[in-house]
């Protein structure tokens, strides 16, 4: 690399500057270990969905069961639930990496006995049957457990595989009130409202979500969010909500000229005028600087935002975000965050609309999807899905050096051993992509 990036090059030291933060403390190395407490605490508000106990006499006598559904309907922690019934020497469970092959499962695997093994948003596909028995017998003959999860159909050739279903979005409203005492203090009217609108969720993250935020000092947050888009604000006003969503926080003066530029991408899409500019409950501008009034409203605007609005809000939206990939770094990291944040809601849309398309596009845009993927990795649902994304990436020669940006980032904390092995193979080889992976790999 050059000290002075040519137009197009990436400019990985400034990278590094914007990835000077201490790592967040919840990204945990895999494999690790998670320990019993921290699955029960998880489990509390976990509703067992009707196909339960089958998995759990499956998993007893077989002990492989790989969990197969749609995404985001509560997998993972159906794969915890399972385990938690199973008779264990130990209670600890071993989180194994979800770029893990058949291959690697059976032969390269330490399996102790009468331990769980949770492999979660497995990446690999077409697994052998037969393989898959074999590594079954083996567990059997360790009394090991091992569940796995991935997202598809089920194949009707696999027979340790199981079909998973989501639980009823009212019933787990209802147990959610209930695991953590919500209704004291609510109006009944507001959680007759919460339950007509879990029941018309399509997550149970998203239920769960809903319900905590019925807890006192969140309920203000999302009832304030909430009550605020039920009022229909003019679309000048909702638009100011969501770019502060992708740029919070900045100095004001910054965010107000981010802001100016939104409005003729809008009245592009739009004939009638954005309206006067005013006063905006949802924007606080203490201290110099444009941000929410509580973090908890970040979140909640963009899930309102996900959920409400279609082409008319995301057209220009998504236009204005894509172009902050070409500011300074900060906005264009702010951009990255905000994105990972999104794809909390609505990730199909956050990797189609904006992950995808930075990741190929140019410097600065693959400088923010590789940022992104680095934020995704603080959360456990998404940590996989960024994972995904990088190791696709990677094979695709129009993407592959956006993913060994990605590969050193936060992505390396979380999955040391696969990120190595991704930037060495990417390292072998000629062009742009290997000179990243060499700058980026272990050796560096």
């Amino acid at each position: 690399m050059t000290d002075t990036p040519q137009p197009g090059e990436l400019d990985l030291d400034d990278f590094a500057r914007t990835r000077r933060r201490p790592p967040p403390a919840n990204v945990r190395p895999v494999p690790g270990k998670l320990a019993r407490r921290e699955a029960d605490a998880l489990l509390r508000s976990y509703l067992e969905p009707p196909c339960f106990p089958e998995a759990v006499r499956r998993l007893a006598a077989r002990h492989l069961l790989v969990l197969v559904g749609e995404e985001e309907i509560g997998k993972r922690l159906g794969g915890l639930a399972l385990l938690s019934r199973m008779s264990l020497a130990e209670s600890t469970i071993t989180v194994l990496s979800p770029a893990s092959t058949v291959a690697e499962l059976l032969g390269a695997t330490e399996y102790a006995p009468g331990r769980a093994y949770l492999l979660h948003d497995w990446i690999a596909t077409g697994a052998d049957p037969g393989e898959l028995a074999a590594l079954a017998r083996e567990l059997a003959e360790l009394g090991s457990y091992l569940v796995i999860t991935r997202d598809g159909a089920p194949s009707l050739a696999v027979e340790v595989e199981q079909p998973w279903t989501a639980p009823d979005p009212r019933e787990l409203f209802d147990l959610c009130l209930s695991t953590y005492d919500l209704r004291a203090g609510v109006a009944p009217d507001t959680l007759v409202k919460a339950r007509h609108r879990a029941a018309e969720l399509p997550t149970p993250a998203q239920v769960v979500r809903l319900a905590a935020g019925l807890a006192p000092g969140a309920a203000r947050a999302a009832e304030e969010v909430a009550a605020w888009f039920d009022t229909k604000p003019a679309m000048r006003e909702v638009l100011a909500a969501a770019a502060l969503a992708f740029t919070a926080p900045l100095p004001e003066a910054a965010f107000e000229a981010r802001l100016a530029r939104l409005d003729p991408i809008w009245q592009a899409h739009e004939s009638a005028p954005p309206g006067p500019p005013g006063p905006h409950p949802l924007i606080s501008r203490a201290g110099g600087r444009a941000g929410f009034p509580t973090p908890e409203h970040r979140g909640q605007v963009l899930a309102e935002l996900a959920a409400r609005y279609g082409f008319w809000l995301w057209q220009p939206l998504r236009a204005w975000v894509r172009s902050l990939t070409a500011e300074e770094p900060e906005v264009r990291t702010r951009a990255a965050e905000g994105v990972a944040a999104l794809a909390s809601y609505a990730f199909k849309e956050a990797r189609a609309e904006f992950l995808e398309v930075w990741a190929a596009g140019t410097a600065g845009e693959r400088l923010a999807a590789a940022d992104a993927l680095s934020y995704m990795c603080a959360d456990d649902t998404l940590a996989p899905n960024a994972l995904r994304l990088a190791l696709e990436w990677a094979a695709d020669p129009a993407r592959a050096t956006t993913a060994a940006v990605a590969l050193g980032g936060d992505l390396a904390l979380r999955y040391p051993a696969d990120c190595e092995r991704a930037l060495r193979r990417l390292a072998a080889g000629d062009g742009p992509a290997a000179a990243v992976a060499r700058r980026m790999g272990p050796d560096a």
